[in-house]
This record gives structure tokens, sequence and C-alpha cells, in this order.
């Protein structure tokens, strides 16, 4: 139904044509300068426009004349005719705010003129982070100059890149006769920009029939004919033409910002041309391939709001901002002081798993971790960069570092660098703002550790290398010295805060239990938590075993000591 994002923006359209938005269908969606007091000849909001309280006419330089367009009535019903309230019809999104602009006769300045106003509330909305302005996310522009060529509009179609960089997607309205705009041309829909949405109309069996195409300069179908929508001052009728399959559009693309995706929702704050390529790209995703489009359009498809939508959920976790980490790590387990690297036998026996093992062992994800994958073509890599294992990487608050905020699961190298499960040479790339996080590495039979203090964390990679002892920790002896180098301690069997030998879920038993508990001198190849040593091999007995090293790092003469893992 949109409205807002999921961090609670005010969605915005702006019309640039104007329309009757007191209409009974429309007036609860129309938008208002909240911080402008209307007719008291005041720029209130210091915006540049005085009495700017429901949108500009930059012909008259006051807002007194946007509720006048027929046409633009019927187009604003497109966008965003109430939904649910028992009246008339509904539009795309209906919650959505219309932001009504005028546009004169359709020179480059007058059209400049007009899309300068969503332009600069866009660009103090983010500049002011959502306090100032307005968060217009499309634009719309039902008319044009048919047969026009770009070239000669060069301050025009630039103009598109220039909304875009704010984070505004336009949408405009082809021609309404049936030509190839790639050979005749047209304004603005011909224009290059990949901020420009062009539209054209279908019918209700998904045909183009009297609307113009191109299948370099038309980018999808929307429907068009025979559509019913708003009119008048409370009136409806059916209409025609691309002029509404353009405002449809518009429409859609500001129900995409609703999605239930933070990480969008936040893209859109920190880089917001970003966010609009995304939107633009689940928009062309999502489309239909039906009727006569295929061939005579860019995307070949007519819009699909559901689709988009469900698109932009199965990938939200791929828009959130990201803060890169260069990681260190030694795992006592397999770390040997002769060559200082470590052992990579789990890799070379076959047995560490393409998907990540941290969730199916009860370990919570946040923040879009979880479900990470590698390769086979990952893991057959050998030397210093031959993977050892999957290693778990948490960002905590930095206020209540209790508090996990975002999780990744990663692998680390025989040399200790932790790293993206993707292509295994990446720094780790977490979906957080940047900001202060404590850093913790965790690992399915290793006590983790954590930084001793948060970190500023950006988009620029941080380098937080445990296996060095300047590496100041939490706690207090978070990690095992083996000669010069700094291991996570091995052995946490059950993977709970404490390592034991003996006692309730002590960390022994279930290294019989794997073995089979009548047979102790038993051993047992694969890919479990039991195999303290990292070798492939589960041994309770004899050299090698997995056993002995718990008793070692509890205190070995003092079997019943508790080493409790240094996270909070």
């Amino acid at each position: 139904t949109g409205g807002t994002s999921a961090l609670g923006d005010v969605i915005v359209v702006c019309q640039v044509e104007g329309g009757n938005l007191a209409h009974t269908d429309l007036s609860a969606n129309a938008w208002s300068n909240a911080a402008e007091i209307d007719n008291n000849s005041i720029d209130d909001d210091g915006n540049g426009y005085v009495d700017d309280k429901f949108g500009w006419d930059p012909s008259s330089g006051t807002d007194n004349n946007i509720f006048s367009s027929g046409h633009g009535t019927q187009c604003a019903g497109m966008i965003g005719a109430r939904g649910n309230n028992s009246v008339g019809v509904a539009g795309a999104n209906w919650n959505v705010k219309i932001m009504p602009v005028t546009v004169g006769s359709l020179t480059e300045a007058n059209v400049i003129a007009s899309y300068t106003y969503p332009l600069i509330m866009r660009r103090r909305y983010n500049a002011s982070n959502g306090t100032q302005g307005a968060f217009v996310v499309a634009t719309n522009s039902s008319w044009g100059i048919d047969n026009a060529n770009p070239a000669n509009y060069p301050l025009w179609c630039n103009f598109y890149d220039t909304l875009g960089t704010a984070g505004i997607l336009s949408c405009g309205a082809t021609a309404n006769n049936s030509v190839n705009v790639d050979v005749v041309g047209d304004m603005p829909t011909a224009c290059s920009s990949q901020y420009l949405i062009s539209v054209t109309a279908t019918d209700n069996a998904d045909q183009r029939t009297f609307s113009a195409y191109g299948a370099t300069t038309i980018d999808v179908g929307a429907p068009g004919s025979s559509v019913w929508t708003t009119s008048g001052s409370s009136s409806y009728g059916a209409a025609s033409g691309t002029s509404f399959a353009s405002p449809l559009t518009a429409g859609v693309i500001a129900l995409l910002y609703s999605a239930p995706c933070t990480g969008l929702a936040q893209l859109a704050k920190s880089n917001p041309s970003a966010a609009a390529l995304a939107v633009r790209t689940a928009l062309f995703q999502g489309v239909d391939h039906v009727g006569n489009l295929p061939g005579n359009t860019v995307t070949g498809g007519r819009i699909n709001a559901n689709n988009s939508l469900q698109y932009i959920i199965t990938n939200c976790a791929t828009y959130s901002p990201a803060v890169q980490l260069t990681l260190g790590a030694w795992l006592e387990a397999a770390y040997e002081t002769g060559t200082n690297l470590m052992r990579d036998d789990l890799r070379s026996a076959g047995l560490i798993p393409t998907a990540e093992p941290y969730t199916a062992l009860g370990f919570a994800n946040v923040a879009g971790g979880g479900g990470e994958t590698t390769t086979t073509g990952v893991l057959a890599v050998t030397g210093n960069n031959a993977i050892v294992d999957w290693v778990r990487v948490e960002l905590r608050s930095s206020t209540t570092p209790s508090s996990v905020v975002a999780t990744r699961n990663g692998l680390v190298q025989r040399d200790g660098d932790i790293v993206s499960a993707s292509d295994g040479t990446s720094p780790l790339s977490i979906p957080v703002s940047a900001g202060n996080y404590y850093v913790a590495v965790r690992h399915r039979n290793h006590l983790g550790c954590m930084t001793s203090t948060a970190q500023a964390l950006s988009t620029s990679p941080l380098a937080v290398d445990f296996r060095s002892s300047t590496t100041a920790t939490y706690g207090t002896s978070a990690r095992k010295t083996v000669g010069s180098a700094m291991t996570l301690w091995m052995g946490n069997v059950v993977i709970d805060p404490n390592l034991r030998y003996t006692g309730s879920l002590n960390d022994r038993d279930p290294i019989l239990v794997r073995v089979g508990s009548t047979t102790p001198n038993n051993s047992v190849s694969g890919y479990y938590a039991e195999d303290c040593t990292l070798d492939g091999q589960v041994k309770y007995t004899g050299t090698g075993n997995d056993r002995d090293p718990i008793i070692v790092n509890v205190g070995g003469s003092t079997p019943n000591n508790v080493r409790v893992e240094q996270l909070p």
C-alpha cells in the first residue's frame, strides 16, 4: 500500500503538471510543505521558494495555479488515488504523497525550472537526514515533443542525470502514435539517461496498439488504454494514452521504495543515486514479457508491481550500506609455529562444506548474515591462501557490547586472513552503516574473542588483526599465546561460553560419543565440532586425539577448571 519507507520516510512523487489534488479521492494524498506558511510572502523554510505550501508554479512564482489541470487530475489518480477508502478508484500506491509542479511551454528553460523544485527539495532532504525538504523518489511527465531529436535538447536530457544523482527517477510518457522512437526521436523519452524511465501504453490484452515503441529508447510498457481514473473535482472516467501509463509506473516506483527492506531505505539515505538505480533494476527485472513488447522495448515487458516488490525483498541484503573489514586470526588447533601457518587438513580431505555451518549449529544471524556459500573453486586453492575453515564475525553495539547488531560468516586462510566466502580473497563486507562497533571472531570449536574497544568502521577496509599481541582484546586471556602468535583457544566442542573437561556440559564426553561410547579407541572421519584438532579425524585416545587439548587448555593439573570465553 506504500506511503513510507522501512525507516519511516514519507515517500513523494512529483507530478510535473499539476492537477486537482483537492479531488475527494486525491486530497488525502496531496503533499504539503510542513515548513512553509502559505500566503505570508516569506520563504519560511529557506529553500528559495516563497509560499510553496502545496507545490510550485514557476511561471507565477507561487503555488496558486497548481490544482488547475484536468489532465493532471487523471494522471494523479494513476499515481496515488487513495486506496481502501471506499471511494472511487485506487492508484498504484494507496498512500503516496503527490507533489504538483506545473510546467509551461516545453522549452529547456521551462522544463528545467519545473524539475528544479523537486530536485531542491530532495537535496535538502538528503543533506538534513530528512528534517527538511521532501523525500521525492520519482517525477512524472505526461507530456513531450513528438519526433524531437534529443541532441537539440542537451540541457533537458542531462537534467535527468542531475535528478538521478539526488535519488530521483523520472518517468516520461512517449508519443501516442505507433512510431519507432529509435528512428524518429521523441522528447523526453529518447533521452539516454539511466535515471529516465520511458513508458509506452498497453491495453488489457498486454498489446501496444496506438503508442510509440523503441528497442533502445522505450523501457517498459504499462496499462494506459481505457483506464478508469479520477477526473474533475469528484468524478471518474475512462482515459487512454501513454499519459496514464507513465504515472502508473511512477506510482509503482514509489511503491517499491516502501518495501519492508531496511537495507534499501538505508541506501536511499547513504547513496541516493545507487538506491534509485537499484529500484530501476527491480522495476525492469519484474516485468512480464507479454504481448508485442519483446523486441519493441528495452526490457521487452510490461511492469508488474508484485514481481518487482518481491525482487527487492529477495535481494534486500544486497542493498544495505556495508562496512569493510580486513581481519586476521589464528585457530590454535591448526596453527603450526614452524611455518607460521595453519594446516588445511579439512580442505585437503574435501570436508569443508560449501555452505556456512553456523546457522545449522544454532548461531543467530543478524543484518543479512547467514546462508553464505562458497565454491569448489575457492576450496581448491592451495598454498598460503588455502582455506582452513569457516569462521564467524560479529559486530556488536558500541554502547552494549553484548548486543550483536550484524553477523557475517567468512573463510579463514592458512595465513590467518579472514576473507569473503564468495571469492575467497575479498575483505569481509558487512551490511551496516558506518559507525563504531566491537568486532568479534568466533569458531565452531574455539573460544571467540573481541576487540577491547569499539572500532570505527566505514566503507574503507579497517584492519583488525587478532593474530597480533598488540591488538587489545576484551576481558582477560581471551587468546592463547603459541610461540609468538596469538590464537583462539581450541576445544569448545559444546559451543557454549565455557571450556570444560569435567562436569555438566563438558567438552570431553561428546568426543567419546562421536567415536562410539563403548569403543574409545575408534576414530571417525568427517567435519565435526568434536574434531578439536581440525585434522578431519575425531579421536578420543591415542596420538593426536581431541580430548587432551581440552584438559591442557583448562589447566592440565586441575581438570575441573573452567575457561570462560571472553565475550560479554
